[in-house]
């Protein structure tokens, strides 16, 4: 399940979600000997797809580690509730007290600050409960994460055209925008309302707001690396029809990319 890290130069990580990736991340880290000493995660909201790898990243527990967590309260809950109520020993057998790292927690809206030299904005999403969207930059380099989300069909009676303009200025002309693309158009057509998008959505999107690389991404659980490789060349087929320049990507597992 979702987890997402951009390494940035010097000692910067961001870690987008901590799903069940965020364990492979850690592993990925240990078996490189890299030593993870400053990390902020960002969470796009918590369902537990997005937040049960969590307890299993090892860089929480050594002495001298620093990470924020930082993401939307939900249910008039915050962010360290949120996080601990998933490890307070009915759910999993450690909490957060035993992190041996200096781990703080941040709430967030609608935003934009910095962290160093590079700028975040965040925006609320489509999707049941609160959800937030982010945008980095850095430079003269932009990434966009966009997950859970869901684009209503403009037929649709809860299709919200200041949403689609909102977001479509979000993301307008990022370098990588990693977003939402759960369904086929046929499958969605049976899931619509369950907050999550379909690949002509998210083509018509990416296309029409000068996104330079598309990164498919949160596939449905029953789809096989076959279903995916489809959704990749429909996505494709249709970018191409439409002379676009957006270049599509359907990402594997521990796959990476330069920015």
């Amino acid at each position: 399940t979702p987890c997402v890290s951009l390494q940035l130069p010097g000692d910067t990580l961001f870690i987008f979600d901590g799903g069940s990736g965020i364990k492979e991340l850690s592993n990925l880290l240990l078996s490189d000997g890299r030593m993870i000493t400053r990390a902020t995660i960002f969470i796009s909201h918590p369902h537990w797809d997005h937040i049960n790898g969590l307890p299993f990243f090892v860089p929480l527990y050594p002495r001298g580690n620093t990470l924020e967590i930082c993401g939307p309260p939900n249910n008039g809950m915050s962010m360290r509730e949120l996080i601990a109520g998933q490890m307070d020993g009915v759910y999993f057998p450690i909490n957060i007290q035993d992190f041996g790292a200096k781990v703080s927690f941040r709430d967030l809206g609608e935003e934009q600050f910095a962290i160093d030299a590079i700028t975040i904005q965040t925006m609320f999403l489509n999707h049941p409960g609160q959800c937030l969207g982010y945008r980095l930059g850095y430079k003269n380099k932009s990434f966009c994460y966009v997950t859970d989300n869901e684009l209503y069909p403009r037929s649709n009676r809860l299709y919200n055209g200041d949403y689609v303009r909102k977001l479509e200025s979000f993301i307008a002309g990022t370098d990588v925008l990693i977003t939402d693309c759960t369904y086929t158009d046929e499958e969605y057509q049976e899931k619509i309302g369950w907050g999550h998008s379909s690949v002509q959505q998210v083509v018509d999107l990416a296309d029409r707001t000068g996104v330079k690389k598309l990164y498919l991404f949160h596939h449905d659980l029953d789809q096989t690396d076959d279903d995916i490789d489809n959704k990749l060349a429909i996505a494709q087929t249709m970018l191409e029809e439409r002379g676009s320049s957006t270049i599509c990507i359907a990402p594997k597992e521990r796959e990476s990319f330069d920015v």
